[in-house]
């Protein structure tokens, strides 16, 4: 571990900041592929991962204001797709990987699974010896970060960030959680705690589905994501790195638009629609990167334009280059978002 100090720690969050950032765009893209009203629990699965992941991008905000830092969300920020992964540490065999922009499908899970990691895989498999995440997975990267301010609070005043510039429930509300307020130590690890938690926590085999509500049992990315790869929800009693043996799930992996993979905007140079679409798409998604940035540093209000008008405003033009063949492409391939940052 570098020396303890404030500039790994700001480092190490805005890496944070930028990594939940980047899981949002490939998750949201195999959700609007999925041609509804086929795959609708996998619908939902993805939903349901990618609202946390923006409840951990506002979490991390907290934090890192709380500390007297600036979230930064600009064009050196956002990835482009494919998007090159790498995690240092053990040296596990698939611990380098690309994400892509893609349509749901079994390599999309796949890769999903990688991402979202648990901490001591049951099987890694040893390698002899552009994100790149300092931390054989997210979780153990966030409890990296938890020792951290938790070495730095002992020596200095850490926690002296302005407290009007924290988001709270006033300005932040989803079904993926509540916000936490991060104002010291312990609010701070309650914070990535729950990051963690959710990331990373396994279907506990004592606690069955709620059958009042019809939820499924409380678990982690992981194991929600393996839940569609299964084709079966996990009951109580699994063993969470064996396979689920509750209900199944009906995936039909060709109930999807059959979008091009990682496209760039030159993609679509023979495409005049598609240009145009993609250029409204990217517009939209530029200016709401820019309101959320905003929201995190001292101007909570812009959070609400940014989800309920950013956010909503993003699918129906996704939907429509879904839609729209590529002119001119021999696979028969179809539109898909570019999510490059472009100003007005």
């Amino acid at each position: 571990m570098p020396a303890a100090d404030k500039p790994t720690l700001l480092a190490w969050l805005q890496t944070a900041l930028e990594l939940e950032l980047a899981t949002i765009p490939p998750y949201m893209v195999a959700l609007l592929s999925i041609q509804l009203p086929g795959n609708r629990a996998s619908a939902e699965i993805i939903r349901s991962v990618m609202i946390e992941e923006m409840l951990h991008l506002a979490l991390i905000a907290n934090v890192i204001n709380a500390v007297e830092g600036k979230p930064r969300i600009d064009a050196r920020a956002i990835p482009s797709y494919p998007l090159q992964m790498q995690f240092e540490g053990k040296p596990f065999a698939d611990r380098q990987f690309a994400v892509d922009l893609a349509p749901f499908s079994p390599t999309a899970i796949a890769t999903f699974l990688k991402i979202e990691l648990p901490h001591q895989p049951p099987h890694p498999e040893l390698l002899e010896a552009k994100i790149v995440v300092p931390a054989p997975t997210i979780g153990e990267f966030y409890s990296k970060i938890v020792d951290l301010l938790i070495e730095l609070d002992g020596k200095e005043a850490l926690f002296t960030g302005d407290p009007t510039r924290q988001i709270g429930e006033d300005f932040y509300w989803s079904s993926g959680g509540s916000i936490i307020k991060v104002t010291d130590l312990e609010t701070a690890k309650a914070a990535l705690a729950l990051v963690i938690n959710q990331g990373e926590a396994a279907p506990a085999p004592d606690s069955p589905a709620d059958a009042k509500l019809g939820q499924p049992l409380a678990m982690g990315h992981y194991f929600r994501f393996r839940e569609i790869e299964a084709g079966r929800r996990f009951a109580a009693g699994d063993d969470p790195f064996g396979e689920p043996s509750g209900d199944s799930i009906a995936v039909d992996y060709d109930a999807v638009y059959p979008i091009m993979i990682s496209p760039t905007s030159a993609s679509y140079a023979n495409d005049p629609d598609l240009t145009k679409l993609n250029e409204d798409f990217n517009r939209r998604y530029t200016a709401m990167l820019q309101e959320i940035e905003q929201g995190m540093n001292g101007a909570p209000k812009a959070l609400y334009t940014a989800i309920m008008d950013g956010m909503h405003g993003l699918t129906p033009v996704a939907h429509e280059m879904m839609k729209h063949s590529i002119n001119g492409n021999a696979e028969g391939k179809t539109g898909c978002p570019t999510f490059e940052w472009l100003p007005a």
